[in-house]
């Protein structure tokens, strides 16, 4: 017994000391992989869909939703990124015959810090909501629609890959049944007289630029609109059709001899009634108007508006006139007033309606303008103020009649202003067009035309030393242009090699490497095999950070802490390595993941390796640059 006693105690010995030892590795195996990969089942965003009422009819259009709940503390990019390298959020649909899609809105979104800059994103719960065409030889019954929603998620520390949800709507159609989810439709949907365009539209296509505006801005962006709308009918007042008439016209409805009072209390009015039926028209307009944003996704509409805009354009630069008709205008400039108060009310309305043949055209086309956003009262408020800026003047001289001396003088520069307004509503047209034309003619028909502007508006002109104000203004706007037009064309015909081969092509293609390394200094491998047996054969240990294009906290992650000098001059101890993941289900993603046991795809992801390529730490995230040196201090 005490022969097999001995051996027996002694491999007791070595096999507890054995257990020990590899206890001990599993905790330190356990702590310096930091946070424990997130289970592969977590669902970020959850979808549902509604209709607008429990079953509809065919032959009219309805509203519909879908609805993304995203989990607390997560938030998707937008439709609408301000940058161009993250992946905007999407919805796409298989219409079934008989169905079409159209008017996709996506909610407002919100702001959160990124880097030096915002990024536009979206939390909580978000509302798409679209138009479903169904056409009248559609039969009763139950249908599905199928739609996905495309979305790439983070959070405050890590992204996940772009993702695709496949989810459908139930459409019952048959008799109108009972309105449904009132919190998210006002149950106003049924429009008979509504026709399929045929076309699925985003709502990229369908937003107005002073929707964009305010949506931007909020109340401030209505100011600016508005003020913009002042600002454009108080030139205006300054055009040769107006301006030499308002001293003729405030003596008319507030006679030659007349108080500092009587002066203020007759151009009020008569101003006020002017703005009253301008903003009438802009009202009456904006809800009839209603309909044209499903029709500019027809090119002939498109088209069409933008004629009609170098058709008021021309005759801005002289070519002809368009104003009322004759018979028109006799009858209501012979119009009775009985003076006072109510002859100045009726002079104003009278003004609104014979429009100069300066103010005209360009009044037709805020109208076609404003017509494209569809809200009666911003239209009205929009014309409201026009006419309130045209008026300025008729206020001044009809309040000081001392004024008028202060004044410039009628001369050329009222033709100036006139052939100014002439190329604004030739950008106008290219505004309409762009819809329907390649970016890149836009921007060189944009840009041929602030030249056009900068040539013929003073932009070369020489000045004396006795130029006025005026011309000197002129030739610094006419500068401006050439400035931008120049910038434009050549940095068009330059990009997209339109003469010469485009400027990618014959740049040296390590400059912005050579760039990108002055600015981080760290010499990344970017090859994962050549860095570890560099490694290897150097008895080096090993940085790696993932990255992909999408990751906008790749790029915090750079920035911040591969950027910190500190974390650069330990990182000189080290093989650093790049890698980029791109997709989750690519071979080198794979491949990547089963070599260094990763469960989730999740980006940035850092890893730190020892000499002999074991890794030593693993973290999903960002990490500080404090963190980051004491983990990599740890390595020798």
């Amino acid at each position: 017994m005490k022969n097999y006693t001995g051996p027996t105690i002694a491999w007791r010995l070595i096999l507890a000391a054995a257990l020990i030892l590899g206890i001990w590795n599993i905790g330190y195996a356990e702590i310096d992989f930091g946070t424990p990969p997130i289970e592969t089942d977590e669902t970020l965003v959850e979808v549902s869909t509604a209709l607008s009422y429990t079953s509809v009819e065919s032959g009219h259009s309805w509203k519909a939703a879908l609805i993304a709940d995203i989990k607390p503390g997560w938030h998707i990019n937008s439709s609408k990124p301000y940058q161009d390298w993250l992946i905007p959020a999407g919805l796409s649909f298989e219409n079934p015959a008989g169905f079409q899609v159209s008017n996709i809105t996506f909610p407002e979104a919100h702001d959160v810090p990124f880097l030096d800059e915002n990024i536009s994103v979206y939390s909580n719960r978000v509302v798409i909501s679209f138009d479903l065409m169904i056409d009248a030889d559609v039969a009763d019954g139950e249908y599905i629609l199928p739609m996905t929603l495309n979305y790439q998620a983070c959070d405050d520390s890590t992204c996940r890959a772009p993702q695709s949800i496949d989810t459908e709507l139930k459409v019952a159609v048959g008799a109108l049944g009972a309105p449904n989810r009132p919190d998210l439709f006002d149950n106003t949907s049924v429009d008979p007289d509504r026709q399929s365009s045929g076309e699925t539209v985003s709502s990229s296509a369908q937003t107005n630029e002073l929707q964009e505006l305010v949506d931007k801005y909020g109340f401030w962006g209505y100011l600016l609109a508005l003020g913009l709308a002042f600002v454009t009918g108080l030139v205006l007042s300054f055009s040769p059709c107006t301006y030499p008439m308002i001293p003729i016209t405030v003596s008319i409805f507030a006679g030659q001899q007349r108080s500092i009072g009587r002066g203020f209390i007759m151009s009020l009015f008569y101003v006020g009634s002017m703005a009253v039926i301008y903003g009438v028209m802009g009202l009456v307009v904006s809800m009839v108007g209603g309909v044209f944003g499903a029709w500019l996704a027809s090119p002939p509409v498109v088209i069409g508006i933008a004629v009609i805009f170098v058709i008021f354009s021309l005759s801005m630069f002289g070519l002809y006139e368009l104003q009322m008709p004759m018979f028109i205008r006799q009858k209501l400039g012979t119009t009775k007033t009985s003076g006072g108060i109510g002859g100045a009310i009726v002079l104003g309305a009278v003004a609104a309606l014979v429009v100069s043949p300066c103010v005209g055209p360009f009044v037709a086309g805020i109208l076609l303008y404003i017509a494209t956003y569809g809200s009666p009262y911003f239209g009205f408020l929009v014309l409201f103020i026009f006419a309130l800026g045209l008026g300025t003047l008729f206020v001044i001289i009809g309040t000081f009649s001392s004024a008028i001396n202060s004044l410039p003088r009628a001369g050329e520069w009222m033709e100036q202003i006139k052939k100014f307004f002439g190329f604004v509503l030739l950008l106008m047209a290219l505004y309409f067009l762009r819809t329907i034309i390649p970016v890149t003619t836009t921007a060189i028909l944009t840009a041929l035309l602030l030249l056009a502007f900068g040539v013929f508006g003073g932009g070369m002109d020489r000045l004396t030393s006795e130029a006025g104000g005026f011309a000197r203004l002129k030739k610094f706007l006419g500068l401006i242009a050439l400035l931008i037009g120049a910038y434009l064309l050549v940095g068009t015909i330059l990009l997209e090699g339109l003469v010469l081969p485009p400027a990618s092509k014959w740049l040296p293609v390590n400059v912005g490497s050579s760039i990108d390394r002055q600015k981080h200094e760290i010499d990344w491998v970017t090859d994962l095999e050549t860095g570890l047996a560099k490694a290897k054969n150097e008895r080096r240990p090993v940085l790696i950070d993932t990255w992909a294009t999408w990751c906008a906290n790749c790029r915090v992650l750079e920035k911040r802490t591969f950027g910190h000098p500190d974390v650069i001059r330990e990182a000189e101890r080290f093989v650093p390595i790049k890698v980029q993941l791109e997709k989750a289900d690519s071979k080198i993603t794979r491949a990547f993941m089963k070599r260094f046991g990763m469960k989730m795809y999740s980006l940035p992801t850092t890893l730190l390796l020892d000499a002999d390529g074991n890794p030593k730490m693993i973290r999903q995230g960002l990490i500080s640059p404090e963190e980051m040196i004491s983990e990599m201090q740890q390595l020798k």
